[in-house]
């Protein structure tokens, strides 16, 4: 630690701060929360044409985007360097020895990701091999090479050999595409910082694998969502080619158990995430949790203009994971005992193409007079206030902030029995099944029928936030953990 000043690296996937939700909340916040600490920003970006989400703290020294997709040469958004360094790098390129190197890595690289008990420690410094390689010689070139490609094709029919239905070119092609975009993620510069942050047990924690190897960094790993289990649900949804699939879903589960291998502290935000980590390998004795946390001058009670009907609503993007069907299901299925109840969906479009799959439903349901998407809000608080219920019909959550958030707002949550939900809402609102849409309409229904019980539900229900959820909760365990792991005092405020 140089300066009296902790230097922290902290890198994120398709989150903070070029994108909205609950891990960006959660990033941003924390930086905010302890302007004792400087902070660079690490952000895996699908392509580098997009604007800033957030504005960013004082606090944060630098933003050093790695966009994976949209670009010719990977080196042109990560490292900055001069057009005719790139080029001298792809005449070196050009060379047996150059590529044997090279060829001993890739080979090292796809044998691990088949290999259930492959040698972890091994596979970290050949990705360290990785980073070096490409420091000096180029990333398209080599991966472009004729031998590279017929070496992975050679290693791609042993791993399928016997298979009753063998996979097609395009499988390999796909698959060794897929190695050529996400490893980009190992060609950024390694900042010299006591701890790299990583917001997933993904290809954002790779550089704090080799930024621990080359420097010495201390790295500690957040889990909001179970990566891998994630990256099975969207694979599912995508209906990938098996072997694209099969290839994905190893490659992924390698990339994440390298995560907890490296990593000297391993925080998901709620318990139920600590069970899924040590099943897919993360040692038990690494494990801390640290539940996320809100601002709860913020998020309270607030007078809004009131409703004339019974509202209920939810706060969600528009996406396959937060089942929006099932919100919409309820709907109907309220309206048949309460036909003057109005659902409204406060959240951004992820998908386009689930949000027509959406109005379509509402269209073939008839209750467009009784359902409202109400877009985008930045005042999520207001929109928790708007509700006499409020609910979240996720199929997959981690901790959500949506819950907490509502709970402060002194509301009854009605939630699906996802990730770890039912740690801070049992007791304090209503869990169901995920698609049960009966249930909920059932459970909105006593709400709405018993207001005296639901206003009691909502005022301990702040109680609860205010035991353990606030900001101050989770800067503080940060801070600590932070400190912890470089062996430093926490500093006196």
């Amino acid at each position: 630690m140089t300066d009296n000043r902790l230097k922290v690296v902290m890198t994120t996937e398709g989150t903070y701060p070029y994108y909205t939700g609950g891990v960006s909340t959660w990033a941003d916040t924390l930086i905010k929360g302890m302007d004792d600490v400087d902070f660079y920003i690490l952000p895996i970006l699908m392509h580098p044409y997009i604007s800033m989400k957030f504005d960013i703290p004082l606090n944060v020294i630098d933003v050093l985007p790695i966009p994976l997709w949209g670009t010719e040469e990977p080196n042109e958004f990560i490292s900055n360097i001069a057009f005719y360094k790139t080029y001298m790098k792809k005449v070196k390129t050009y060379d047996s020895a150059t590529e044997d190197k090279f060829i001993k890595i890739i080979e090292t690289v796809v044998m691990s990701i088949y290999d259930d008990n492959a040698d972890l420690g091994m596979l970290g410094e050949t990705l360290l091999e990785f980073h070096e390689y490409f420091k000096r010689f180029d990333y398209h070139t080599t991966f472009r090479s004729q031998r590279v490609w017929y070496l992975f094709y050679d290693m791609m029919l042993h791993v399928y050999k016997g298979r009753s239905n063998s996979p097609a070119i395009y499988n390999f092609v796909e698959s060794l595409r897929w190695l050529y975009r996400f490893f980009i993620s190992l060609l950024t510069p390694v900042i010299e910082a006591d701890i790299y942050h990583s917001s997933a047990a993904a290809f954002c924690g790779l550089p704090c694998i080799v930024a621990k190897l080359m420097k010495g960094s201390k790295f500690i790993l957040t889990e909001h969502g179970i990566y891998v289990r994630e990256q099975y649900l969207y694979a599912s949804r995508e209906k990938m080619p098996e072997f694209t699939k099969d290839f994905l879903m190893h490659l992924v589960s390698t990339i994440s158990r390298l995560n907890y291998y490296f990593a000297d502290q391993i925080s998901p935000v709620c318990e139920y995430n600590k069970r899924w980590e040590v099943k897919f390998g993360a040692p038990a004795e690494k494990i801390k949790v640290i539940y996320n946390g809100i601002d709860l001058n913020k998020f309270r009670k607030t007078d809004v203009e009131a409703n004339l009907n019974p509202t209920i609503v939810m706060v969600a993007r528009i996406d396959p994971l937060k089942d929006i069907e099932t919100f919409i299901r309820t709907c109907d299925a309220v309206l048949k005992k309460r036909d003057n109840v109005v659902f409204k969906l406060y959240g951004p479009v992820n998908s386009e193409k689930y949000y027509t799959k959406c109005m379509e439903l509402v269209d073939a349901l008839g209750i467009k007079n009784n359902f409202i998407f109400a877009g985008k809000t930045s005042s999520p608080e207001l929109a928790n206030n708007e509700g006499d219920v409020v609910l979240l019909t996720s199929i997959s959550e981690a901790f959500p902030f949506s819950v907490i958030e509502a709970m402060a707002c002194e509301k009854v949550v009605i939630s699906s029995d996802v990730g770890g939900t039912k740690e801070v809402l049992e007791g304090y609102g209503y869990i169901v099944k995920p698609r049960d849409y009966e249930a909920f309409a059932d459970a909105i229904i006593h709400v709405l029928d018993n207001p005296a019980e639901a206003a009691e539900i909502g005022i301990d229900a702040r109680q609860r936030v205010l035991r353990g959820f606030t900001i101050q909760d989770m800067v503080n365990n940060y801070r600590n953990a932070y400190y912890s792991l470089v062996d430093a005092e926490v500093p006196i405020s």
